[in-house]
């Protein structure tokens, strides 16, 4: 944006930045792709399309009972093709065109709706460093986004992350420290070149591969001290009672890393925690 120097376009943050670089913003990176559920609106739809279901099924219900009396045409209620003959009582066609019909377009709406609605509910949560990223780019560019329509970040309970992006235990720990997020070594330059000149001084991007390097080194370093540790322990301990309590403390660290670093299911962190129960017992025989 030629001619225009930092402080103008801070003055008019509304008309140099807007949604052309908001929205770039937002497509930089996955984890910003945050909008709302509406879960309120979507369940009050929900019940609306569900009541004007249940007013049809009284109709068609009310249909059948009239088809039923006594002294009604003898008409085939068995046989759905009995009410689209062509010589048929008026109510039983009534009853075929209220089928097919109004309640098939009905329940075809509200089929489609609830399916919608059910993978939005699925949707991941916000992580709270993800909303408060998309609050400070507003803080940092005031005015740029309208106030009523830059509310929607507010509403925390009810955003969800448009991409799944799932991370480890260990990670999502590491980067609830503010430093550990703006470590220097994580930090990429941004491919949009305008908009890294306009935001250097508001933004930093965060290379996920260079991170998820960095955890998976560590939890290969702490599972290599699992092993080595135990071997130098039990070596200079000369009573089994004190090798077990060793023994039983790494057993129950192990369990506890494996649980909370990891992805891994109950069922896979017992296993492998019995096969590093295993490991420790031959290091205890050895030592004997």
């Amino acid at each position: 944006m030629p001619n225009l120097t930092p402080e103008e376009i801070e003055i008019k943050e509304w008309k140099y930045t807007g949604y052309q670089h908001y929205t770039r913003f937002i497509a930089s990176d996955n984890d910003y792709l945050v909008f709302r559920r509406f879960s309120v609106l979507s369940t009050r739809v929900s019940l609306a399309l569900q009541d004007e279901i249940v007013v049809l099924e009284h109709e068609l219900a009310e249909l059948d009972n009239r088809l039923s009396e006594k002294h009604a045409p003898d008409i085939h209620n068995g046989s759905f093709r009995a009410d689209k003959a062509d010589k048929v009582s008026p109510i039983a066609s009534a009853r075929a065109k209220l089928l097919h019909g109004k309640i098939f377009h009905k329940l075809k709406e509200y089929n489609e709706f609830m399916f919608h609605y059910s993978h939005l509910t699925n949707r991941p949560p916000v992580p709270t460093k993800d909303a408060t990223s998309l609050s400070n780019w507003h803080e940092n560019h005031l005015n740029a986004i309208q106030d009523e329509e830059a509310a929607y970040i507010t509403h925390t309970e009810d955003l969800f992350s448009l991409v799944s992006n799932p991370k480890s235990p260990l990670r999502n720990l590491f980067e609830k420290s503010l430093h550990f997020r703006i470590f220097r070594p994580w930090q990429v330059k941004r491919k949009d070149p305008e908009n890294a000149i306009r935001d250097a001084e508001h933004e930093l991007y965060m290379s996920d591969t260079r991170v998820d390097g960095f955890v998976s080194v560590f939890i290969a370093i702490v599972g290599l001290a699992m092993l080595i540790a135990p071997l130098w322990i039990l070596e200079f301990t000369s009573s089994s009672v004190i090798s077990l309590a060793w023994i039983t403390g790494f057993i129950v660290l192990f369990l506890c890393i494996v649980s909370f670093a990891t992805e891994a299911k109950p069922f896979e962190t017992l296993g492998a925690t019995a096969a590093y129960s295993a490991v420790l017992m031959v290091f205890l025989q050895i030592g004997k």
